[in-house]
C-alpha cells in the first residue's frame, strides 16, 4: 500500500510540473504576443506622429524642416532608424544619412509581400506593415506606413503629382525590441521560481490526498474484505463516497446483501416465472377466443343464411304480386334491403372467418350513410339524439356497400349507448367525410357522449371484449367492424377526450376511384343494392 501512493504521489508530481511548465510556456507566449502587439501599436502610433508633423513640410516641399523633423523623433529612446522612400524603391530620408539616394531591397522581408507580384499592392494589409528581425543581438520591430496622395498633394505649385498616383512613397519606422525582451525574460525568471514552488506545494498537498483518499480506504476495503471471507456476512462498509472507493464498496455491500437474500430471491424469481405463464396463459385464452369467433360466425351464417334467404325471397313477390304503395311499399322494401343486409353481415362473418376476400365495387358513401341513418332512425328518436351530416361530393369509393354499412352501423350503436349513458345532456352524432392527403375517403363519426378510459381504448377492437351487461351485447360489433375496414386495405383509428369521441374510418380510393365521375344517386344505389 505504502508503494502504491509512492508511486501516485510521484506521478501527480510529475504530471503537475508537466502542467505547471505547459502553463508557464503558454502564458509566456500570450505575453509576448501582447508585448509585440503594444509594440505594433507603438510603432504605428509614432509613425502617425511622423506623417502628421511632417505633413506640412511635404505639402512646401522643405527638405531641411523634414530631416529636422526626423532626426528629433529619431533621437528619442528605441527609435533606431526613420526614412522615407519614394514608390520606386529610392530612399529620399533617413536618419542615416548614408543611405540617402539607394534603392530598397525589394525582396527583403518588409517588402516582399507588396512586391510579390509584377504590380505592387497600392495598399498593404494592416499585417503587412510590420515585421519583427534581428541585427546582431538585437531584436527589432519595422513598420511601413504608405504616404498616399491627397488632393493638395496633386495641386501643391511645387511639385505637382497627377491625380491617379494613389501612393507617392512609404515612410519606414524601426524600433528596438530590447524593452519587450527585457520584460519576457524577468517574467520567465518569476515564472520559472513559481514553477518549482508550486510543484514542491502540489507534491505535498496531493500526498496527502493520495492517502486520505486512497491508502487509507483501501486498508479498510481490506479488512472489511477478511472480515466477509471469515463468514461476517452482516459487515457493511458504509463508505458514504461518490467515486470509485464508494462505488467499490457499494458493490461489496451489494455482495453481501445478495449472498444473505438468496431464498428471497429464489422466491421473487417463481413469482415472476408465475406471472410469465399466467400471461401465456392470458394469450392462449385469447387465440382460443379467436377460433371460437370463427367457428361461431361460420355456424350462425349457415343456420341464419336460409330463414333470411326466405323472408327476403316472399318480400319481394309481395311487393311485386300485392298491389302495395305509400308507407306500406316502403315498409315492404325496407324488409328486402334489411334481410338482404342480415344476410350480407352473415355472408361477413363468413369472410371474417375464413379470411376470403372481400368483393367491392364503386359505391356512393352518401348513399351508404343515408341507408344507414334510415335503419337507426328509430334509435336516434328515441335516444333524443341530434344527427348531423357534413357529407360532401366525394368520388364513389372502391368497397363491399354493405358491409361499410355494417362498420357504420357498429360505430353509431355504439355511440347511441355511449350517449344513453349521459341523460344530463342533449346528444349528439355528427357524421363528416373528407378526403386525406394520401387520396384516402375519412369518414369521422363523432358524438358526445363519455370518453373512453385509458385502459379499455386499446381493447374496444378485441373479439367478445365489452362493457356493457351481458345482455346488451357479446363484444363483437367493432370487432367485426375491424376486420372489414382492415380487408378493405383501411384502418380505423379513435381519438377520445373529455367532450368528445371520435371514430375515423380511413378507406382507400383506388386509382379508378380517384379520377372517376360522381355518378348518379339511381346508379349508386343500384350498384349498392343488386342482386348477387
Amino acid at each position: 500500500m505504502h508503494r502504491l501512493g509512492v508511486k501516485l504521489t510521484a506521478g501527480l508530481a510529475v504530471a503537475m510540473a508537466a502542467v505547471l511548465l505547459w502553463l508557464g510556456k503558454a502564458n509566456l507566449r500570450v505575453l509576448r504576443e501582447n508585448l509585440e502587439t503594444t509594440a505594433v501599436l507603438s510603432a504605428r502610433s509614432i509613425a502617425d506622429i511622423i506623417f502628421r508633423a511632417t505633413h506640412d513640410s511635404m505639402m512646401h516641399n522643405n527638405r531641411e524642416e523634414l530631416m529636422h523633423i526626423i532626426h528629433s523623433i529619431g533621437a528619442q529612446t528605441g527609435v533606431r532608424k526613420i526614412r522615407v522612400f519614394n514608390k520606386n524603391g529610392t530612399i529620399q530620408l533617413s536618419t542615416h544619412a548614408g543611405e540617402v539616394g539607394q534603392m530598397v531591397d525589394q525582396r527583403a522581408e518588409a517588402c516582399y509581400a507588396c512586391h510579390a507580384s509584377d504590380t505592387p499592392l497600392e495598399k498593404p494589409a494592416a499585417q503587412h506593415t510590420y515585421r519583427f528581425y534581428r541585427m546582431g543581438q538585437e531584436r527589432l520591430i519595422g513598420l511601413i506606413r504608405p504616404i498616399e496622395n491627397e488632393p493638395a498633394c496633386s495641386n501643391a505649385y511645387c511639385h505637382a503629382h497627377p491625380p491617379s498616383q494613389r501612393i507617392l512613397g512609404v515612410l519606414d519606422v524601426v524600433l528596438s525590441l530590447e524593452p519587450v525582451d527585457e520584460a519576457l525574460a524577468a517574467h520567465e525568471r518569476r515564472m520559472r521560481a513559481q514553477v518549482l514552488i508550486s510543484a514542491a506545494v502540489l507534491v505535498l498537498v496531493g500526498g496527502l490526498l493520495v492517502w486520505l483518499l486512497i491508502s487509507r480506504p483501501i486498508r479498510r476495503l481490506i479488512e472489511g474484505v477478511n472480515r466477509l471471507a471469515q463468514g461476517e456476512l452482516s459487515w457493511r462498509f458504509r463508505i458514504e463516497r461518490r467515486d470509485e472507493i464508494g462505488a467499490l464498496a457499494r458493490a461489496f455491500d451489494h455482495m453481501a446483501e445478495q449472498v444473505e437474500s438468496a431464498n428471497r430471491t429464489l422466491e421473487e424469481r417463481i413469482r415472476r416465472k408465475t406471472q410469465e405463464l399466467e400471461a401465456a396463459q392470458q394469450k392462449l385464452i385469447h387465440t382460443e377466443k379467436l377460433a371460437s369467433l370463427g367457428q361461431l360466425a361460420a355456424a350462425v351464417a349457415h343456420e341464419i343464411n336460409n330463414p333470411l334467404a326466405g323472408i327476403y325471397t316472399y318480400a319481394r313477390l309481395l311487393e311485386k304480386k300485392a298491389a302495395l304503395s305509400g308507407p306500406a311499399l316502403e315498409w315492404v322494401q325496407t324488409i328486402q334491403r334489411e334481410s338482404r343486409r342480415c344476410g350480407d353481415i352473415a355472408n361477413s362473418l363468413l369472410v371474417f372467418a375464413r379470411k376470403q376476400p372481400t368483393q367491392t365495387a364503386p359505391c356512393d358513401l352518401r348513399t351508404i350513410v343515408r341507408y344507414t341513418l334510415a335503419v337507426l332512425e328509430h334509435k336516434f328518436q328515441g335516444a333524443g339524439i341530434e344527427v348531423i351530416q357534413e357529407i360532401p361530393d366525394l368520388p364513389p369509393i372502391p368497397c363491399d356497400g354493405s358491409q361499410i354499412q355494417q362498420v357504420l352501423t357498429a360505430i353509431l350503436v355504439n355511440a347511441v349507448d355511449a350517449i344513453g349513458s349521459r341523460p344530463d345532456r342533449r346528444g349528439r352524432i355528427a357524421i363528416r367525410a373528407s378526403l386525406t392527403p394520401d387520396e384516402r375517403v375519412d369518414i369521422a363519426i363523432s358524438n358526445n357522449g363519455p370518453p373512453i378510459p385509458e385502459d379499455v381504448l386499446p381493447r374496444i377492437f378485441e373479439p367478445f371484449f365489452s362493457t356493457k351487461q351481458a345482455a346488451a351485447g357479446v363484444g363483437l360489433g367493432l370487432s367485426v367492424a375491424y376486420g372489414i375496414v382492415q380487408r378493405h386495405g383501411g384502418e380505423i383509428q379513435v381519438f377520445s377526450k373529455e367532450e368528445e369521441t371520435t371514430f375515423h374510418v380511413l378507406l382507400p380510393l383506388g386509382e379508378a376511384a380517384k379520377s372517376a365521375a360522381p355518378e348518379s344517386s339511381d346508379v349508386r344505389a343500384e350498384a349498392l343494392h343488386s342482386d348477387r
